[in-house]
């Protein structure tokens, strides 16, 4: 493990039923060089730790594990921070989550080929499978698919649901082990990939490669915000609030042209804010208006109805348990 080319995080936290194949992923790549799996068991009450030790003792050259006492997560600690980066040891830093799996073994070799044979670039992402547990729904790629291209800054400060995800970056330690103050204010509103995406593209071009080569599995099945927007409200306020505060902070970082999609940005969340808290009166007003006639006519004809009878609107978001 010494000399590093790669260093891989993982963060698992009952993941019994995903970790063996995460694993697999790992120390199934074939390189040139040498890489280490650093790889955290957040005080997991199932079977993830025994998984995990299995694995380090049979892969010791490779695999890092570290078990934690206490949850870390839930008291606000950041993992890759406080356990990952300071003894990373990898020029180049990969990602994957426990849950989620590596499945072609070249995606290592691939990604760093290239960004040894381009400097300023500073991260080298691809396509990824979207599994459903469950099979409530067929398996789909993530992004359209085409030739290998780089990722701009447009498409990635409109979140990464646009661009591409987490178990398919590697990138310059640089980037990721000194991560700006509003990577910080993702993370204490629960999410980290968007403002690590961002900031990427603010240091270097970031290439693409039109490669399923990792798998994301969405466990959720038919769920979503949109369809149990009920069940999910403090959360989903909570992301769009952060997602606000985090491009505040990017803002900072830019001018010109990326500065003004930068604040349309800004305007989108916070509209999605008031929409969410049954805010109508302001959804249809300056500097609003152009966000809500573009959301289509069924959202402007509903936003309607619930001007003209904002009592039944209240009744209606007090039965479905959305706050005031």
């Amino acid at each position: 493990m010494a000399g590093s080319k790669v260093t891989v995080v993982c963060t698992a936290y009952n993941h019994e039923a995903y970790l063996r194949d995460a694993l697999e992923g790992f120390v199934s790549q074939e390189t040139d060089f040498p890489f280490e799996v650093l790889v955290n068991d957040d005080a997991s009450t199932d079977g993830t730790a025994a998984i995990l030790r299995e694995y380090a003792e049979k892969y010791p050259d490779i695999i890092r594990p570290f078990y934690q006492e206490k949850n870390l997560y839930s008291q606000g600690i950041n993992i890759y921070d406080a356990v990952f980066y300071p003894v990373a040891r990898g020029e180049y830093i990969a990602a994957c989550e426990g849950d989620d799996r590596w499945t072609d073994p070249h995606k290592l070799q691939l990604q760093v080929d290239f960004l040894d044979a381009h400097p300023e670039y500073s991260a080298c992402v691809h396509n990824t499978l979207a599994h459903t547990v469950g099979g409530e729904e067929p398996d789909r790629v993530l992004f359209e698919q085409g030739e290998d291209r780089d990722v701009p800054f447009e498409q990635v400060i409109r979140g990464m649901s646009h661009a591409f995800h987490t178990s398919s970056i590697l990138a310059r330690r640089e980037y990721i082990v000194n991560p700006p103050e509003f990577r910080n204010v993702a993370f204490r509103h629960g999410f980290t990939d968007y403002a690590v995406g961002v900031w990427l593209t603010l240091n270097g071009k970031v290439r693409f490669l039109d490669r399923c080569m990792s798998v994301y599995n969405i466990s959720s099945g038919v769920a979503s915000w949109s369809s149990n927007t009920a069940k999910h409200y403090d959360k989903l306020k909570r992301f769009i609030v952060g997602e606000r505060e985090m491009l505040r902070g990017v803002r900072e970082h830019v001018d010109g042209e990326r500065a003004a999609l930068v604040d349309q940005v800004i305007l989108e969340r916070e509209y999605e804010l008031l929409y969410i808290e049954g805010k109508v009166d302001e959804m249809v007003r300056a500097p609003y208006d152009k966000i809500h006639r573009s959301m289509g006519r069924g959202r402007v004809i509903s936003t309607q109805i619930k001007r003209l009878f904002p009592h039944l609107h209240r009744l209606y978001r007090r039965k479905k348990g959305y706050g005031d």
